[in-house]
């Protein structure tokens, strides 16, 4: 974990894990699990988060060493569902749900373009 990946309001030089970056990173794994199992055939798939569901447990300083655990529990078409946790060295810091979507980045793009089109035709009116 690294200094950028904290929160900043508490007191002045703290070095907490934000809840932000916990979850980035629990995405993140769930992520590359899918791509690194079920994915690694085509590059043209992928997956984006479509839920969370994240309990925040424990403060973590910066400097520990964090463990994320991901576990596929469920499957519906191309929506995958994951069991969540996350520890430091000395406790479980995080744990909770996690789903995701099992995307062609060709037609997603072509999807995404569409709408930034449509989204800026609106903003000139």
């Amino acid at each position: 974990m690294s200094h950028n990946q904290t929160t900043s309001f508490l007191w002045e030089g703290e070095n907490v894990f934000s809840t932000p970056s916990m979850i980035s990173e629990m995405e993140e794994t769930c992520r590359l699990l899918l791509k690194e199992q079920f994915l690694k055939v085509d590059s043209e798939w992928d997956s984006v988060g479509t839920v969370v569901n994240i309990n925040h447990t424990a403060a973590t300083p910066v400097g520990a060493e964090i463990l994320l655990k991901a576990e596929v529990v469920g499957v519906d078409g191309r929506r995958v569902q994951f069991k969540v946790s996350t520890e430091d060295n000395l406790e479980q810091i995080g744990d909770g749900n996690h789903e995701r979507f099992i995307i062609n980045i060709p037609k997603f793009k072509e999807k995404f373009d569409l709408k930034v089109k449509k989204l800026d035709e609106y903003q000139k009116g």
